[in-house]
Order: structure tokens, then sequence, then C-alpha cells
């Protein structure tokens, strides 16, 4: 996957540089998002995979199932993609430049895990707080997880915030024997 981004990051930095330069990011945002879509179904990688079938022919398939999303500079990132053999990078293409879009819109991702449901205002308690300490719009994403006793944790981008009761207890035990 580390080498799939760092090969990705460049056709992602030059998709969303256009989509700005044209002001049509939502077309680019949907284009790639269909076209990662396609790349992740198990046939259309061993099309990809297949060193006897021609690339294009992949790329031709791609442009079937996206034609409807379809637009001349998209056309033309696309075929540019397949004649260096990287349409199975796609994927990546996609996430970073989702990335790129929310950083542009000031908008973090925050993965909330908790034991039960929380509520809405819940929610927007939390997103409030987190805005307020990131500086930036917040958008939750709020998951339930039953092995958790109690409590919360947060995932923003590389900090994570334990604030479950397993958490606490592992570090009052810590806490404890040192």
């Amino acid at each position: 996957m580390a080498d799939f981004t760092s090969i990705a990051r460049p056709y992602a930095r030059a998709a969303f540089d256009c989509a700005t330069e044209k002001n049509n990011i939502n077309a680019w945002s949907a284009l790639l998002k269909q076209a990662a879509k396609i790349i992740g179904k198990k046939s259309m990688q061993n099309l990809l995979k297949n060193p006897c079938i021609d690339k294009m022919v992949a790329y031709e398939c791609l442009l079937e199932f996206c034609k409807t999303l379809i637009f001349p500079f998209g056309k033309n990132f696309l075929k540019s993609m397949a004649v260096k053999q990287r349409l199975l990078i796609l994927p990546e293409v996609e996430r970073l430049f989702e990335r790129y879009k929310a950083a542009q819109a000031k908008e973090i991702t925050a993965y909330a895990i908790s034991a039960v449901p929380l509520s809405k205002v819940e929610e927007q308690s939390l997103a409030k707080k987190l805005s307020g300490r990131f500086q930036n719009h917040i958008k939750l994403d709020n998951h339930v997880n039953k092995d958790l006793l109690g409590g919360l944790i947060i995932r923003v981008g590389d900090l994570v915030i334990d604030d479950s009761v397993r958490g606490k207890l592992e570090r009052l035990h810590a806490a404890l024997v040192n």
C-alpha cells in the first residue's frame, strides 16, 4: 500500500489541481469514485493483472462503466493512467483526491467508536469540541463496538483519544504497577 500511495500521489495531485483550476471538483470526485469502485471489482483486477490482455481494453471497459460521468479531462486522465499501466492504483488516487478535497474545505473526519450509539446531541457536542481543538470542520463518523465496556475512542488522523473504560483501567493499572 505504501508503494501505491507514492505512485498515486502525483496522479491525485494532478487530478486535484486540474479540478481546482477548472472548478469542477465534484465532477472529478464522482468520476474517481466510480472508477475506483470499478477497479476494485475482482473481475476488473483480473483483467488488469492478466499480461495477455492489452491494458487499453481495460481502459475501454472502464470508460463504458463511467460513461455517464466522463468529461474530456477525466477521459484523458484515465487514458494516461492506462497507457502507463497505473489503473490498479485508482482506488488510492481517489482516496488521496478526497483527502485533498477535505483539506481544501478545512474538513477533518473523526472516527468515534463507542459501546452504544451516540445520540444526535452527543454527536453534535463531540463534533463541536473537536472542531475547536483542531480548528477545522469535523465530519463525525460514529461506529459501535460491542466489545467496549463503556466510554469512547476517537481517532482523528494519527491521533487516538482513548476515553474508554478499558483504556482508563489500563492506565490505572500501569500507574499502580510503577
